[in-house]
């Protein structure tokens, strides 16, 4: 068999190859891509969560501080002791906030950091697939001295 055929045969593989790996890569790509907005649509709805439970919240606070006015004005109180309770209810509601916002804050750290340790992982991968390319290539090429010491006969 002649040599040129072996060749031939040999580097339309490494072409095979190259187009398994680029193939491989495109599509881990587009699953980092589709990982990426599942996270950015979880950063959202958690987003949405928060403002839901301060909006949840504040109707609470604006319901507890109409029924303090109300048992306010029903005993007859002059204010006092209602405004030093209205100032209470007000007070937990702002700490209760700034907890809903590090909490919100916390979430939104969390998941980007698993946003960057995917675009990692992608980097990685492509990376090893690039590397045992190279090294096929280079194990596919004859380093012997009898590999090419044929005469000349590349073609007969």
């Amino acid at each position: 068999m002649p040599i040129a055929f072996l060749l031939a045969l040999q580097a339309s593989g490494m072409v095979v190859d190259w187009l398994g790996t680029s193939e491989q890569i495109r599509l881990g790509r587009m699953g980092e891509k589709i990982e990426r907005a599942g996270i950015n649509a979880d950063i959202q709805t958690s987003r949405l969560q928060a403002e839901d439970e301060s909006l949840q919240a504040m109707r609470q606070l604006r319901q507890n501080l109409g029924t303090q006015f109300a048992a306010a004005a029903a005993r007859g109180g002059r204010g006092g002791s209602s405004i030093f309770v209205t100032n209470q209810s007000v007070s937990n509601f702002n700490a209760d906030e700034r907890m809903r916002k590090i909490n919100q804050l916390g979430k939104e750290a969390h998941l980007r950091a698993n946003s960057t340790l995917s675009k990692l992982h992608q980097q990685t991968s492509e990376n090893t697939a690039w590397n045992t390319f190279r090294q096929n290539v280079v194990n596919k090429i004859g380093t012997s001295v009898q590999a090419y010491n044929t005469s000349g006969k590349l073609f007969s």
